[in-house]
């Protein structure tokens, strides 16, 4: 009775225990089937069906990306691309197309003005239209097409990746679009350059008397015209070498007097003796008396010279003030002529004068010293008083880029010119002052400057 009792006690336990293996058996199967058939909720789909569709789509064994794949997170990783990106694309796309339009009819414009200055018209209008489809005219037409677009890109980006909104966005911005001006020729490269550093120069000052940073010099203007008429005086007289040809020509016609083979021989070729402005073929009778009647004489030739250049801001960024106050835009217009012409008509007489009467103190003969020219530009200069304040801004910058060219000039005929690829980089870090007081100190640039980058690089950029 014990004995069987006990016997069937044992055969419990067994039972049991072995009841208990099969149900971790049961357990650890089903957990591997469970692992096996994980389901996906995004599709409701088992992992070996997933991964079988995986393989379909890639086209790759084990499930590898595709090319397409590969390239499209490597654009997200670099550039950031969000939801936005297909806007941000035709955004690129329609100011790079506005660019290279505006690009094009500058070079038409311009070629159509020449044109209109030459004779026969017909053909100057045929050569205008070669110069619309000439190699500069696509150069032109690409630089300004890349810079506004490269540039809203970036400060785009710079907002996205740096969440801040401060200066620094637009001018790392400026400069690396101003990157783009490698695809201009050496020439005009040069001459944008330098016209653009005069421009950041100004702008970098402005904005620093802005913030308290320098203080407020008087005719700050009007000294750095007089230091640079000086410079561009003494090489029209001493060293024409160093100036733009047309740019020594220019002056020449304002001179209306003088001419190149009269300048030549009254300044630079070497004589056994002082030479009168009558023997030279200069003009007859007293110096003061004929430099008083040219200046008056020259009013009307100096208005048809300022015609274009107060005419053309008013047309291009004036528009709608002259439909909404054709008056008062007219008024203005006459009175800009007048002064503009006034002055540059002064500026000539005082700078033939003093020459005139340097030389007959001096009573040297030919090469004149080098003192008479730099006088006499340092003098002139003073005319600049007559222009209104943005004006002689203007000017004065205007004046600083054909001096930076001279320097330049000197600097080739010592074998230490500036390579293209140095102008490049010049031009990009002038940029960074520039959109920087575009966008942040607008007050601090000149009206033809705001004018200039509203129209080719685009309205100021939305703040955060």
């Amino acid at each position: 009775m014990m004995t069987n009792g006990y016997e069937n006690i044992h055969i419990d336990k067994t039972t049991s225990n072995m009841n208990n293996n099969n149900n971790d058996n049961n357990k650890i199967k089903n957990g591997n089937n469970n692992n096996n058939n994980n389901t996906y909720e995004h599709d409701n789909i088992t992992e070996s069906e997933y991964r079988h569709r995986s393989r379909k789509n890639n086209g790759a064994k084990g499930g590898e990306p595709s090319l397409t794949k590969c390239v499209k997170i490597v654009l997200e990783k670099l550039l950031i691309v969000d939801k936005d990106s297909s806007k941000l694309l035709q955004e690129f796309s329609r100011r790079f197309l506005r660019g290279f339009a505006s690009g094009i009819c500058l070079q038409a414009g311009v070629s159509a003005v020449g044109a209109l200055m030459k004779n026969p018209f017909r053909d100057s209008l045929t050569k205008a239209w070669e110069n619309v489809y000439s190699k500069y005219c696509l150069q032109t037409a690409t630089f300004l097409g890349l810079y506004p677009s490269l540039y809203h890109l970036i400060v785009h980006l710079l907002r996205d990746y740096r969440k801040i909104e401060d200066g620094w966005n637009y001018s790392v911005s400026g400069a690396l679009a101003g990157l783009s001006i490698m695809f201009m020729d050496s020439s005009r490269r040069q001459t944008i350059t330098f016209f653009a550093l005069s421009r950041a120069l100004g702008a970098g000052i402005s904005t620093l008397v802005a913030r308290d940073h320098l203080p407020v010099i008087p005719f700050l203007e009007v000294f750095t015209f007089s230091a640079c008429a000086a410079v561009i005086v003494y090489c029209w007289c001493l060293r024409p070498e160093y100036l733009e040809t047309g740019y020594y020509f220019s002056i020449m016609k304002w001179s209306r007097d003088y001419s190149d083979k009269i300048a030549t021989r009254l300044f630079r070729t070497p004589a056994p003796r002082f030479l009168t402005c009558e023997e030279v073929g200069l003009h007859q009778g007293p110096c003061l008396q004929h430099r008083l009647r040219d200046c008056l004489n020259s009013l009307p030739e100096f208005a048809k010279l300022y015609l274009p250049i107060h005419l053309t801001p008013i047309l291009v960024f004036k528009r709608n003030a002259l439909r909404q106050r054709p008056m008062y835009v007219l008024k203005s217009f006459i009175k800009n002529m007048a002064v503009s012409s006034s002055f540059l008509g002064l500026m000539v007489m005082i700078a033939k004068l003093t020459v005139c009467l340097l030389r007959q103190q001096a009573n040297r003969p030919p090469p004149v010293p080098g003192y008479i020219p730099s006088t006499a530009g340092a003098l002139c200069g003073l005319a600049l008083l007559l222009e209104r304040y943005g004006r002689r801004k203007e000017l004065a910058l205007f004046a600083v880029s054909h001096t930076l060219s001279i320097f330049h000039t000197a600097l080739k005929t010592y074998g230490m010119s500036i390579r293209p690829s140095m102008l490049t980089i010049l031009f990009a870090f002038a940029m960074m002052p520039m959109m920087h007081a575009y966008e942040r100190n607008p007050e601090s640039l000149s009206v033809l400057i705001n004018g200039l980058l509203r129209f080719f690089a685009g309205e100021r950029t939305k703040k955060l």
